[in-house]
């Protein structure tokens, strides 16, 4: 089964991850989807409705929701190659990873 992305296209942190996921993505592992598109309005209904409002990255990996720096670790860590190293770090909690996450979306406007 393939993991999906979902992400804030009006975010230009996210488009710019986005477009690299899609480069080293050779083994076309991930599905990659627009939060405000229709699929998005589609899966997240009810209790997941709030995550369509945050301006963050979303990966829905199996029954897993990672989201903002801890989804964008765990892309890299799924993409392999040396990446594999930085995106072992999305292990940490997301109090100490979205800090850095969020210095990145507001530097890249």
């Amino acid at each position: 089964m393939k993991n999906r992305i979902f992400y804030d296209d009006n975010c230009k942190f996210c488009k710019r991850m986005i477009q690299r996921v899609k480069q080293l993505d050779t083994s076309k592992e991930f599905n990659i989807s627009s939060i405000n598109g229709k699929k998005a309005k589609t899966i997240f209904t009810g209790n997941y409705s709030f995550l369509r409002k945050k301006t963050t990255l979303i990966l829905l990996e199996g029954q897993r929701v990672l989201v903002k720096g801890n989804a964008l670790l765990r892309i890299f860590y799924l993409l392999g190659g040396y990446r594999k190293i930085l995106g072992s770090l999305y292990i940490l909690p997301g109090f100490i990873i979205n800090p850095f996450y969020k210095i990145c979306t507001w530097l890249i406007k």
